[in-house]
């Protein structure tokens, strides 16, 4: 038994090592989605970019000094610009929890919802800039 349990041990330590490494890049695109969504709201009702503008910069730190994260990188892009087109275009957001996009559509002429949206932008820069 302790044979096979010495056997099993390195391979549920790669598996384990895989598996994080899946869901921390899943979370990754969660939040560059959830990003881009709050940057095409915050584009369409304030007329502004500073959501895209912190996280354009910081990803340009990043190319500089990690050179090697450029693919994932590109991959978290792509997530973030498609969920801004998707948010200009429908007016919803992404929900990493519900892996999908929110029902309600949000209102530009509605102050609760501008509001929401920049709350949203204000708490997404603050983590960018925490990061960075």
């Amino acid at each position: 038994m302790n044979k096979i349990l010495i056997k099993l041990l390195p391979l549920f330590v790669i598996y384990l090592i895989f598996s994080q490494n899946v869901n921390a890049q899943d979370a990754a695109t969660n939040q560059y989605k959830q990003m881009g969504g709050v940057t095409g709201l915050t584009e369409i009702c304030y007329k502004t970019k500073d959501l895209e503008l912190t996280l354009i910069r910081q990803i340009g730190q990043l190319f500089y000094t990690q050179p090697e994260m450029g693919e994932m990188m590109f991959a978290l892009l792509y997530a973030f610009y498609d969920a801004k087109a998707v948010a200009m275009e429908k007016k919803v957001i992404w929900n990493g929890t519900t892996q999908s996009y929110n029902k309600k559509q949000f209102d530009c002429n509605n102050a609760a919802d501008k509001k929401l949206i920049k709350q949203f932008e204000l708490q997404l820069m603050n983590n960018l800039k925490s990061q960075g």
